[in-house]
């Protein structure tokens, strides 16, 4: 409907008379494809990181093995402690049992200068306490690995393995 001086008089007749497209169906076809894509990337990886679990956590305890044999270190780790993972809580890390001792083994990342640096703590069973108050970089150089990272974070790491809130979740204990 126009006026009689051919001036566009609803909301749409407006909008065209500006120049405006519409393009709903197609903005929203493209949208949904997007979308679509974005979900389907996140489901296959979503199920690629769960149903490689059991996988990756056998590839680190024999990384870890190899680096401790490197190290010419007699500690191996046996297996690792099941019924670690708890909804509502991420794991901090792979808790193992060491072989021919009732001490458990965390392996996890320490990050120290925005470097991740991978590291065991050996816990022990009895006291729930680490072990010598030592967190051993499972690095090529350990000493000097140690040497870079400041001991006050070191000891954090130690005080949050040693929680009781930590240790709780069936990391420390089984």
């Amino acid at each position: 409907m126009r006026h009689g001086d051919s001036e566009p008089v609803g909301a749409w007749d407006r909008a065209k008379a500006a120049g405006y497209s519409f393009r709903t169906q197609d903005t929203l076809k493209e949208r949904g494809i997007y979308i679509g894509w974005i979900a389907g990337i996140l489901l296959v990886g979503g199920g690629l990181w769960f149903f490689t679990q059991s996988l990756r956590t056998t590839l680190l305890l024999q990384t870890v093995n190899q680096v401790l044999e490197t190290l010419q270190d007699s500690r191996r780790l046996e297996r690792r402690i099941p019924g670690q993972v708890f909804w509502g809580r991420l794991p901090w890390g792979n808790w193992y049992t060491l072989a021919d001792s009732e001490d458990r083994v965390l392996v996890f990342s320490l990050m120290s200068n925005g470097i991740f640096i991978p590291c065991m703590a050996v816990v022990s069973s009895g006291t729930g306490k680490v072990v010598d108050d030592k967190i051993l970089p499972l690095t090529s150089h350990p000493e000097q690995t140690l040497k870079q990272i400041p001991r006050g974070l070191i000891k954090t790491y130690i005080r949050r393995i040693e929680s009781p809130s930590f240790s709780q979740t069936g990391a420390a204990r089984q």
